[in-house]
């Protein structure tokens, strides 16, 4: 199978709809990386039923993994790391660029455009009950993804 159907195929298992519980999760992907960088961004769409809130992530692919958010102050990018990211009932929760997104840290290998990068969400319900979700990231090219989903 040549390379462009391997990741037309790809991009098509990768875009489904994973849902676990009552959370679903689309659309995940991951910018790829240059050779020697440590980091990585991560995007998606979650949305739940109830009122819950995405509390912890993690990845295989790196040595850790944190929710952000980006905000401008004085035309100066600040990033910062929270703590959790609300997910309100039935409304879809864009992450990616300009905003809240997910970042990898310690990366052990370079993210290559056509592979995934497998994550684990930890979401905790208004019950304080948890909820792990496992999905896999499509990889974008570098160039792709600078826009807001």
């Amino acid at each position: 199978m040549n390379k462009k159907i391997w990741i037309t195929v790809a991009a098509l298992l990768f875009a489904t709809t994973v849902q676990a519980g009552e959370i679903k999760v689309s659309d995940a992907w991951a910018r790829a990386t240059a050779p020697g960088q440590e980091t990585g961004s991560v995007g998606l769409l979650i949305t739940s039923p109830k009122d819950a809130r995405l509390i912890a992530v993690s990845s295989a692919a790196a040595k850790s993994a944190e929710i952000h958010t980006m905000t401008m102050d004085n035309g100066v990018m600040q990033m910062r790391h929270l703590e959790f990211l609300p997910l309100p009932a039935n409304k879809p929760v864009t992450l990616g660029p300009g905003g809240e997104h997910l970042m990898l840290f310690g990366l052990k290998h370079a993210l290559k455009a056509g592979e995934s990068v497998p994550l684990t969400l930890t979401v905790q319900h208004a019950d304080n009950s948890l909820e792990k979700i496992n999905i896999k990231a499509l990889i974008r090219p570098i160039t792709a993804g600078h826009e807001k989903h």
